[in-house]
């Protein structure tokens, strides 16, 4: 647990000496300012919850590029800079300096998430009363979530790569087919073999965006009947509780899965 610590610690210290963390909190400041803006300017008398709609799209858009790209750039820019090897040599396991790495990045990029959506959302609050905070904060939750799941994947690209450049193309890629290709393959083909809700709902649990996006839409709007057949089987046949449960199993088995993976690699390659 102290070689974990400490590599945390280095980490964090790094984020905040580069100063991408200072950078994402504004950006996701400015997004969810011009985005309570865009919705007409009148988050206080209509709450956060309109922000939070318009947001939800924009947050499977930056979040997880953010994260894959932090993520693979973890393992193959240390390799590229030579510290690798360095870092290997001292008294701790590949395992414990995967662990510390990610709990480092997590925690860095969940406080640039908390600092720009909070700070948009004092800011709001300083001009107009506020209701419906807590789909806000519950988007803001997600939104962490969706991070660490995509920091995972982040991370397993990160091994595998033998290069930065193919760790940060990895990332890009991994990221267009989860954010953007995924809604017209794999749901596509599924609706293609059958246009069940138990194929839809597998099928979206497949991807940790998607997954996502459906807890986002089911705390903004529980009536998932805009869903169609999908919103229609996750009511009918599973309940709103059993389907946010199992939207949340899924985001914690992404955030598992793939680092899991990426330690099993990474113990059986050299530095």
């Amino acid at each position: 647990m102290r070689a974990i610590r400490a590599i945390m610690w280095k980490e964090l210290r790094d984020a905040v000496r580069s100063r991408w963390l200072v950078g994402y909190a504004a950006a996701f400041a400015v997004v969810a300012l011009a985005m309570s803006q865009l919705q007409g300017g009148d988050i206080g008398s209509q709450g956060f919850n309109r922000t939070t709609a318009g947001l939800i799209n924009l947050c499977i858009l930056l979040v997880p590029l953010l994260s894959l790209v932090l993520g693979a750039a973890a393992i193959a820019g240390e390799r590229e800079r030579g510290t690798l090897a360095t870092l290997l040599s001292q008294p701790i396991s590949a395992a414990e300096l995967l662990a510390g790495k990610y709990v480092g990045l997590t925690i860095a990029v969940w406080s640039a998430i908390a600092l720009g959506f909070g700070a948009a959302g004092f800011l709001v609050a300083l001009f107009e009363p506020i209701t419906d905070l807590k789909h806000y904060l519950l988007f803001v939750l997600l939104s962490g979530g969706l991070a660490s799941a995509t920091l995972s994947i982040g991370m397993l690209i990160s091994v595998i790569a033998d290069s930065r450049v193919k760790a940060l193309s990895g990332a890009v890629l991994a990221w267009f087919l989860l954010v953007l290709v995924y809604d017209l393959g794999a749901i596509g083909l599924a609706l293609w073999i059958s246009s069940s809700g138990r194929t839809l709902l597998a099928v979206a649990l497949g991807n940790p965006v998607e997954a996502t996006r459906l807890l986002a839409v089911l705390s903004v709007e529980p009536d998932l009947q805009i869903l169609g057949p999908l919103g229609s089987y996750m009511i009918d046949r599973l309940g709103t509780a059993t389907s946010a449960v199992l939207l949340l199993l899924s985001l914690a088995a992404w955030s598992v899965a793939p680092l899991a993976i990426a330690v099993r690699i990474f113990q059986s390659q050299d530095a």
